[in-house]
């Protein structure tokens, strides 16, 4: 690793908070070569880019006027920085010690490795289902149900998520999670950037799925862990995720189906964001008659 040069992208939207701990978590567990910051803000209301300056003058600053999403915003920060290897990271994670240079380790020796993904886990240490393979329409449609159906399958690296693999074996897999994980800068010249038609979910799997179809590699190391508490910024804004989740899905299966199937793959897409949008509100009623009882602010 004496040569490379590695860029860590954090896009962040009111995630105040946790930007900072992860900010501070690279600080204390950095790639053991030359690297630099940069954080891309589409429009936080929180003090966010304030709080960056402040702790970290080191850390570049991106400042969007309006969200622009987390597609065109990866691209912004790519496009910012000079690293061979980019880590492109959510605002909701935490370094650990060796981390990134595990990451450069796995695509130093694998040349056409594309992407790096971390083994990821929850604050309390226990495992995230973060490899699987790239999605079938029915296992897109299938959601939560197909997870449950994968846990029961005799093979546990099968599916949209490998929810019953031990995540100790690095391979090469379809696609990963995309909290965080490491990017060659020369593979994404090849492939192009993200796809800004999807700016919230499906992004990273589209990204995946073009990349293989140009004969790179998507690798899991497990010896590189980050934490992730997730949902920190999607909690936010719940129902925009659904709707842009639903469009993603869509945009990623409908090039590969004829014109009348697309139809009705937008029917099927349609009813099932809408029945997530009723489960969102009825979910946001519950707590609410929660806290009234309870007296919780």
């Amino acid at each position: 690793m004496a040569d490379s040069h590695v860029s860590i992208v954090f896009v962040n939207w009111n995630a105040r908070g946790a930007l900072l701990a992860a900010l501070a978590s690279l600080h204390a567990h950095p790639p053991s070569t030359e690297w630099d910051a940069v954080v891309v803000d589409n429009a936080s209301g929180d003090g966010s880019a304030a709080a960056v300056a402040h702790h970290f003058p080191d850390v570049k600053v991106i400042l969007n006027e309006s969200n622009l999403g987390l597609a065109a915003a990866n691209n912004q920060g790519i496009a910012a920085t000079s690293g061979q290897w980019i880590v492109l990271s959510n605002p909701d994670v935490l370094f650990t010690s060796g981390a990134i240079d595990a990451l450069v380790d796995t695509l130093e020796r694998h040349p056409q490795g594309c992407f790096a993904v971390p083994r990821l886990t929850y604050p309390d240490g226990s495992g995230q289902p973060s490899a699987g393979d790239l999605p079938t329409i029915v296992e897109a449609l299938r959601g939560r149900r197909g997870r449950r159906m994968n846990r029961a399958s005799a093979s546990p690296t099968h599916g949209y998520w490998w929810y019953g693999w031990s995540h100790d074996e690095e391979r090469q897999i379809g696609h990963g999670a995309e909290a965080c994980y490491l990017v060659r800068r020369a593979a994404v010249v090849h492939i192009g950037d993200q796809d800004e038609r999807f700016p919230l979910d499906w992004e990273g799997i589209e990204w995946s799925r073009r990349a293989q179809e140009r004969q790179w590699e998507v690798w899991f190391c497990p010896s590189a862990t980050i934490v992730h508490e997730g949902g920190v910024s999607v909690r936010q804004a719940q129902r925009r995720w659904i709707l842009s989740s639903h469009r993603g899905m869509y945009r990623y299966f409908a090039p590969t189906l004829p014109l009348p199937v697309r139809a009705g793959l937008a029917a099927v897409i349609s009813v099932r964001a809408a029945a997530k949008l009723a489960v969102s509100v009825a979910d946001r009623r519950i707590y609410a008659r929660s806290q009234v009882r309870t007296g919780l602010p």
